[in-house]
C-alpha cells in the first residue's frame, strides 16, 4: 500500500498520447494483415463510399470530431481534399464526409486562438480511420 506522503509518479504528459498513437499504428497493421489474409489487398481509393453498417457513423463522427477539434473547419476541409488527392477517399466519400463535417460546430472551440495544423501523426490516425471504415464496407 502506498504511503500518503509518496510523491506522485512522474509520468510524462505525452506518454499517454504516444501510447494512443502506437495503438493506432498497431491497429492499422492489423487491418492491413486482415486484408492480406483475405487474399485481397486494398485498392485505391481505399474508401469508395461510407459504409452503412451499424457503428460506421460513430466512427465517422469520432474521426471528424478529432479533426475539427484539433484543426478547425478550414484545415479539416483541406485534409479531406488532400486525402482525396492521394486516393485515400473517392470523390463520393469525400463529399459525404464534408456533409457530415458541416454538422459540427466550431464556435468557441478555440477561444480566439488559431487551431493547430495537422501533423504526420494526425494523418496516420486519419489513415487508421479510413482503414476502419473500409473494413466495415
Amino acid at each position: 500500500m502506498a504511503d500518503e506522503e509518496d510523491p506522485p509518479l512522474d509520468v510524462p504528459e505525452e506518454s499517454g498520447e504516444e501510447a494512443f498513437r502506437l495503438g493506432q499504428r498497431e491497429e492499422l497493421m492489423k487491418l492491413q494483415t486482415q486484408f492480406m489474409s483475405s487474399g485481397r489487398l486494398p485498392e485505391k481509393p481505399y474508401l469508395e463510399s461510407l459504409p452503412t453498417r451499424y457503428g460506421a457513423e460513430v466512427v465517422v463522427f469520432e474521426w471528424l470530431d478529432f479533426l475539427v477539434e484539433k484543426a478547425g473547419f478550414a484545415n479539416t476541409d483541406a485534409a479531406l481534399d488532400y486525402y482525396e488527392s492521394v486516393d485515400w477517399l473517392s470523390p463520393e466519400a469525400h463529399e459525404d464526409l464534408r456533409s457530415y463535417m458541416h454538422g459540427f460546430s466550431e464556435v468557441d472551440r478555440f477561444d480566439g486562438e488559431e487551431p493547430d495544423d495537422l501533423d504526420t501523426n494526425d494523418h496516420v490516425l486519419s489513415l487508421v480511420y479510413v482503414a476502419r471504415l473500409a473494413s466495415l464496407a
